[in-house]
């Protein structure tokens, strides 16, 4: 059931802006000089629940009940009349990213809380975030009356054939971890937002990004993390494919320093680092089949002795994704945002 949903939401997201809608740009929007341009998330096959529907009933072969069910036009409808969403292009440093950003509508003159919610996966096309992938998290939050951001990170697979520009590069937990860093600035010059309260929030590779992040910057307040990889180390011994398909293929040097890097990119090497005002929620379950929560039991462990206030909430059963507990899981990252942030 686990694989059938999973193939389910990987082809209902395989779609992106880049194939649907013609790039726009107002710099009143996102007025930060780094963003280049931007367009409507509700643009092109995506501009009715029937024309997105459609795409995905013909299109990409998906049972029309499953996808229903799954995006109920209701959620559609509510989200495209209440929040605002952007996807767009920024630079950092000499190379281009893209991104999504997404605010409720009508609060125009508050000043509401950010979170930089950073995905899982690696560079390919089929782990960057689409168009439903925001329905999990981004709009739910945004909606709640939240600023909700994300980098699909330099290196990553989403631009066209005929893109001729610097894409970066993912070096999965290296030079990358700039490009989240620079929403930071980007969130500053939106004049909707609070510099003084944003969050990070991860999941698997995305939770460690997080933790890397928060050792250099003093900017974020509270961390929600899910399925964290806190020990590479371990997750090489305990997944070969892993291993030769991502870490030996994207973290220069790999080959020649192996220990050493896996270390740089795992948080239970380092816990000294992480900045001890910051609050810390973590999210797994017992039976996650690709990051084992054994160290994380110590993880926390340690992060308590050094008097920073985390929370381990266990999933008994609980897979990877946590989609069979969404809705408590979606809760209790409410609760923990409504509470810390």
């Amino acid at each position: 059931m686990k694989i059938v949903l999973a193939f389910f939401l990987l082809i209902i997201s395989n779609i992106s802006h880049s194939e649907s809608a013609p790039t726009l740009f107002d710099a009143n929007v996102i007025p930060h000089a780094s963003v280049i341009s931007h367009e409507d998330c509700f643009s092109g096959v995506f501009s009715s629940y029937k024309s997105w529907k459609e795409e995905m009933v013909f299109g990409k072969g998906i049972k029309e009940l499953a996808f229903k069910q799954r995006f109920p036009e209701s959620d559609f409808n509510q989200y495209k009349d209440t929040v605002q969403c952007y996807s767009f292009v920024y630079e950092v440093e000499q190379h281009l990213v893209k991104g999504f950003v997404l605010y409720p509508k009508g609060l125009l003159n508050e000043k509401l809380p950010s979170i930089i919610y950073n995905r899982g996966g690696n560079n390919v096309n089929s782990h960057t975030l689409k168009f439903g992938n925001l329905f999990f998290y981004h709009f739910p939050l945004a909606l709640e009356g939240n600023v909700v951001i994300s980098s699909q990170y330099g290196g990553a697979m989403v631009w066209p054939k005929n893109f001729k520009g610097n894409g970066g590069v993912d070096e999965y937990g290296g030079v990358e971890v700039k490009d989240v860093l620079a929403l930071i600035p980007i969130l500053d010059s939106m004049p909707i937002t609070d510099p003084n309260r944003i969050a990070m929030f991860g999941w698997s590779r995305g939770s460690m990004m997080s933790l890397i992040a928060v050792t250099k910057t003093n900017r974020i307040k509270t961390l929600v993390l899910g399925a964290t990889p806190v020990d590479l180390v371990l997750s090489a011994i305990n997944r070969p494919s892993l291993e030769h398909d991502v870490f030996k293929r994207l973290i220069p040097g790999y080959e020649f320093d192996k220990l050493a890097l896996l270390e740089e990119r795992s948080a239970i090497y380092w816990p000294e680092k992480i900045p001890k005002d910051i609050s810390i929620l973590m999210l797994h379950g017992t039976n996650d089949e690709r990051t084992s929560i054994v160290p994380v039991f110590k993880f926390a462990d340690t992060m308590k002795s050094l008097g920073v206030n985390i929370e381990l909430k266990e999933f008994p059963s609980g897979s990877h994704t946590l989609i069979e507990s969404k809705v408590s899981v979606y809760r209790k990252v409410l609760s923990w945002f409504n509470e810390h942030l």
